[in-house]
């Protein structure tokens, strides 16, 4: 399937639409091939200079030339250095010259360039010889000195040309080519090329970065982003200590608890609209962030007076108990997997969070046949027993490019919601799934886009689009500062999530009514 990219010309949209955070991550991700590739061209250079430079030594000797037979001594001395040294340099490269030269030294050849010029304004004119040996450019240029008296007649008599300063043996190159500087200059010029080619290929990189890709690239609509909490990850590394992405945890920001608000109502819209009570939740890739967008979404709703149900679908990987169970809590001996093989009740299974307001069926450890197990007709009936008892019940699901245990419970489903992390998938795979989930029994809703990112000094611009700006003064309430001991229903006492109807029946408030489930579903 092909994505509904647009072409958009415009300049000044293209340079808002350029994501300065993924491009800089991306040139952090592939530093190491940047310096690696700079590397390996500085070194083909510093080998190629080494091999293939050849040092020039120059060596040469000064005339003086002027004409017998002049009545205009300067006039005719200059004409004469002229004449002389456009036929001299003829005459230094011809084979008779070498030939000479080769006959003097007791040479068969030699790999050397001669040539005569004038000194601008003088009738002086300076012999040069180039080769690649300092003692072989001397001794030619001296056996051209011994016979230019002959060489001289040979171009003209009327001319005399008298030695003013004689050769000397080249002791430095003409010009000297630093392999380390060259080698230098080749590393520079390669890192910054290649760090251009992976900026390119970062702004080129067809994956979703902004709920506007959204709705430009996939075939759906967005139901909100999440941003990445940079503050609770930096608690995390200093404490040492991982924190919950919860919003019913205190350490939880006041813009990370209202767009989780804000997503759950727009589901609970959708939802309501639809008839719909169970809701899939998956993602294409492993780290997306399905698990945590799940367990939000069941809270939200969940504060909004729903009775909740939680479950958790993915028993290659559950991580849903991490984010409830606390770290010294003992793992309960019935999870859903045993309640779906018929090794438990519903009873003895299910759970019900008081902190949290929220019922729960979780796994905790890893079943490979995880696809039959989701596929059992006892999954259908605890659906259907659901309905009946919960407003709500949210399945956190397997990935879908690792297996199909996703398709297979969105089939049981009302409604279905892919995860789509931030600069992470290709928006075609992203397209792939959500063709797949349009495929299946539960209605297609949106994505929720998790884990966005943005550079500080970007962050205003686009929250502030998204309605919450930097929520003026009360940032100094972000986890719920003087509210604290309220905003968990702390206060309340006995009265838990449920008022004095917490202790009644196994689904609270519902007490001993006819939804209860019996020890046998």
């Amino acid at each position: 399937m092909e994505t509904n990219a647009k072409t958009n010309t415009n300049p000044e949209t293209l340079i808002e639409r350029i994501d300065v955070y993924s491009i800089l991550r991306d040139l952090l991700r592939n530093s190491w091939v940047i310096l690696l590739g700079a590397i390996a061209v500085a070194l083909v250079v510093n080998i190629y200079v080494k091999t293939k430079n050849v040092n020039k030594y120059s060596s040469s000797a000064t005339f003086v030339v002027t004409s017998k037979t002049s009545s205009n001594y300067v006039y005719s001395n200059l004409t004469a250095a002229s004449t002389m040294a456009k036929s001299f340099s003829n005459i230094l490269n011809s084979s008779l010259m070498k030939k000479k030269v080769c006959k003097d030294l007791g040479i068969s050849s030699f790999d050397a360039t001669m040539s005569a010029s004038v000194i601008k304004g003088t009738n002086l004119m300076t012999m040069k010889v180039t080769s690649d040996a300092p003692l072989n450019t001397y001794r030619i240029t001296h056996s051209i000195m011994k016979n230019f008296r002959e060489l001289a007649g040979y171009v003209s008599t009327d001319m005399v040309m008298e030695v003013l300063q004689e050769p000397n043996v080249p002791t430095r190159p003409d010009k000297v080519i630093s392999a380390r500087r060259q080698t230098k200059y080749a590393f520079v010029l390669s890192f910054g090329a290649l760090c251009l080619l992976f900026m390119f290929l970062s702004y080129r990189k067809d994956t979703i970065k902004s709920e506007k890709d959204i709705e430009e690239k996939l075939e759906t609509k967005p139901l909100g982003a999440l941003y990445y909490d940079r503050r609770m990850k930096l608690r995390s590394l200093f404490k040492r200590k991982k924190k919950k992405l919860l919003v019913t945890e205190l350490s939880a920001s006041f813009e990370f608890v209202e767009r989780n608000k804000k997503i759950s109502a727009m589901v609970s819209a959708l939802a309501q609209k639809q008839g719909a009570k169970v809701i899939v939740v998956t993602s294409v890739q492993e780290h997306e962030g399905k698990s945590t967008v799940s367990a939000n979404l069941a809270l939200s709703l969940a504060q909004q007076s729903n009775d909740v149900l939680l479950i958790d679908g993915d028993m290659r990987r559950p991580t849903l108990h991490t984010l409830f169970l606390e770290k010294d809590e003992e793992i309960p001996p019935t999870s859903l997997a045993g309640l779906l093989m018929g090794e438990s009740t519903m009873k003895q299974t299910m759970r019900y969070d008081e902190k949290r307001g929220i019922y729960l069926l979780l796994n905790y450890k890893n079943y490979q046949n995880s696809t039959d197990i989701v596929s059992n007709e006892i999954m259908s009936e605890l659906l259907e027993v659901s309905r009946k008892a919960f407003d709500y019940i949210i399945i956190d699901t397997p990935p879908m490019s690792l297996m199909a245990d996703a398709e297979v419970l969105a089939d049981r489903a009302d409604m279905s919601i892919l995860v789509v992390s931030y600069d992470m998938v290709y928006a075609q795979d992203i397209n792939d799934a959500i063709d797949s989930l349009h495929d299946c029994r539960a209605k297609f809703a949106g994505c929720i886009l998790n884990q966005l990112r943005t550079l500080p000094f970007q962050r205003r611009s686009v929250v502030g689009q998204g309605g919450y700006g930097r929520y003026g003064n009360y940032s100094r309430y972000g986890r719920y500062g003087r509210y604290g001991r309220y905003g968990r229903y702390g206060n309340y006492g006995n009265y838990g999530h449920y008022g004095n109807y917490g202790t009644y029946g196994y689904y609270g408030h519902y007490g001993e009514s006819s939804n209860k489930p019996s020890d046998n579903e």
